[in-house]
């Protein structure tokens, strides 16, 4: 157990020359990648980490990195959204085994509350603008989510977790690979009381009713490879969730009624890749299905359906020893679906088609990397966008990194149409420009960043619909990070982030974090018994957006939460957990209204065959 985390945690973020998986990033420029040949600000999670930490949801998992935050909208299954820098929504791309996990028909773009963590190899998070990349929905970064695949031979597993509010987790795989083809199937099954979605702040969540959630994650790979260089692959993944809530109320969370909420998600991703001579030639076509029921709704939307189709292909050309450049076009169409309380439909589509360029060269010690991207989007203006960086690693532990990229983000319809409140025909694309530099040395490394985001989209709570905040919002901040092994047998993993997020008139927007410290400490008493204590403190952070307190409302932030796992090795690939969350019990509402969890326990257990 000790030689993997040790292998884990060193690898994946101090570089290294050797290239193993721990190492390999592929969502910086769609090509596989050892880390330091990258230019980009890159984090990225193992499923080693994922497994000593016993994290449930990516959300979890997502929250350990600097400079990432959220809002989650009660307890798990509760609407989460994530930030990058300051900058989230639908600006984030979130991909899941190359899927966009962007919903059409919702003004959110990602929804994490449905992600839980089966079968994860790991989680790469590339942060500031990616549009010359990925497109409009990459303006502040990309996460990429992607599961193990199959093992030689025959593999199976499973784990069970159970604990407070009635929870209960169980999840099984299987597995069969040879030199020719290989399968895989995985099912989480996660159910749980939970605890009331909002209460007003200050109140104990006891006395109220429980709101539940139910989630069934299935996930299939197959692949055949016809030779050494040709290989057809087919993954797809099914979410099913069930959620109780309660109707939002403005100011402090009631109860006036229930409501009960239905998902289905249905990812495809077929996928050919051959290697002919220097070109390794990529062709995808991937489906993004999301069906949505609001069983209780009193007006507005009662059900909501979206989809994705993406058609794209790219050839990846080598040349000299390891330079390369990626030439490819793509074709994107979006489907929204919505049938109101009254029985009254609404149907649109948009549609977007693109080329791109990505070229890299290595000089020595230096890394350089251009992109360039050309969208033409069927609602808005054609759109450039593109990307330089440079890096100079001075050996494997130290380097110097800086990168320069514009991206836009068009309005998703939904935002447009505002069903439940009042349609905003007007609403136009955002245009943003991202810098970073980063500088690491023997496990310390320090970031600076400054994003502007021309026309930001936001939500104006009193207008009751999405508008442009004209001008330029500004990001900047720092991040601070240090990963080391303090001794053979201690593991640190800190990060301190520093946001500044306002607007062009200098009003901090809403919900955003100024100051967030995390910590994750691994400490292996022997072989077999080892111990985490993971947690943030969340710095001020208000409610509302507004130049005086009373504009912005609640404070949210100020408040420590640890978190603690114990992990004891039964035998080889057998291992039982005690986990802790909140272990102060310390009490918070990350939303004003919403309610987070007290302290919770779980036992849990995993096996591999």
């Amino acid at each position: 157990m000790k030689k993997i985390i040790t292998i884990s945690l060193i690898t994946s973020v101090l570089l290294s020359n050797e290239v193993t998986l721990d190492n390999i990033v592929i969502s910086a420029t769609k090509v596989s990648q050892n880390v330091e040949d990258t230019t980009s600000d890159i984090q990225i999670i193992t499923g080693e980490e994922i497994a000593e930490r016993k994290y449930t949801t990516v959300t979890e998992v997502l929250n350990s990195m600097a400079g990432v935050g959220f809002t989650q909208d009660g307890g798990v299954g509760g609407l989460t959204k994530l930030y990058v820098r300051g900058v989230g929504g639908a600006r984030v791309l979130v991909l899941v085994d190359g899927v966009r996990f962007q919903d059409p028909s919702s003004k959110y773009g990602a929804d994490f509350s449905k992600l839980m963590l089966n079968d994860v190899e790991r989680i790469e998070l590339i942060s500031g603008a990616q549009s010359g990349i990925w497109g409009a929905d990459a303006s502040a970064g990309v996460i990429n989510i992607i599961s193990k695949e199959a093992k030689k031979g025959f593999h199976s597993g499973v784990k069970i977790q159970t604990g407070s509010f009635n929870t209960k987790e169980l999840g099984v795989f299987g597995s069969y690979k040879t030199d020719d083809y290989s399968a895989k199937l995985s099912i989480n099954q996660y159910q749980t009381d939970g605890f009331s979605a909002q209460s007003p702040y200050g109140t104990d969540i006891d006395d109220y009713e429980d709101d539940g959630y139910k989630n069934r994650t299935i996930n299939l790979y197959l692949a055949y490879n016809f030779t050494l260089d040709d290989k057809l692959s087919f993954k797809f993944s099914n979410i099913d969730t069930k959620n109780n809530n309660d109707t939002y109320s403005v100011g402090n969370g009631t109860e006036d009624s229930d409501m009960r909420v239905e998902t289905d998600t249905y990812l495809y991703s077929l996928a050919y890749n051959k290697k002919i001579f220097n070109h390794n030639l990529s062709l995808k076509y991937n489906i993004a299905k999301f069906d949505r029921d609001d069983f209780d709704a009193t007006k507005g939307i009662k059900t909501y359906e979206g989809r994705t189709d993406e058609i794209e292909f790219y050839d990846s050309i080598n040349y000299r020893e390891k330079d390369f450049v990626l030439v490819g076009a793509s074709y994107k169409k979006e489907d929204v679906h919505t049938q109101k309380v009254d029985k009254s439909r609404y149907e649109r589509d948009v549609d977007s088609t693109a080329v791109f360029i990505t070229n890299t060269n290595y000089i020595d010690k230096f890394v350089i990397t251009e992109s360039l991207r050309k969208d033409n989007h069927s609602s808005f203006d054609d759109k450039v966008t593109g990307k330089v960086g440079a890096k100079y690693n001075f050996n494997n532990e130290s380097y110097l990194s800086a990168n320069y990229g514009t991206g836009y983000n068009a309005p998703s319809i939904i935002m447009i149409l505002n069903p439940n409140g009042k349609e905003n025909l007007n609403l136009e694309a955002e245009d943003t420009k991202s810098f970073d530099i980063t500088a690491e040395y023997n496990g310390i490394s320090l970031t600076y960043f400054h994003n502007t985001v021309d026309n930001l989209i936001s939500y104006d709570r009193k207008a009751k619909q999405h508008i442009n905040i004209v001008g330029k919002s500004t990001f900047k901040g720092i991040e601070a990070k240090y990963t080391r092994a303090i001794t053979d047998d201690i593991f640190i993993n800190l990060s301190y982030t520093r946001l500044s997020a306002k607007d062009k008139d200098g009003i901090e927007l809403r919900r955003r974090v100024k100051d967030s410290y995390k910590m994750v400490t691994d400490y292996y008493f022997n072989d077999e018994l080892n111990f985490n204590l993971n947690g943030e403190y969340v710095g001020e952070r208000y409610d509302n957006m507004g130049a005086t307190q009373e504009e912005r409302g609640r404070q949210t932030g100020k408040y420590l939460v640890m978190n603690f796992v114990t992990n004891y090795e039964i035998k080889k690939d057998m291992n039982a957990y005690i986990k802790v969350n909140n272990i102060f019990n310390r009490y918070y509402q990350v939303v004003d209204g919403y309610s987070s969890s007290s302290r919770a326990f779980y036992l849990g257990f995993n096996a591999k065959f």
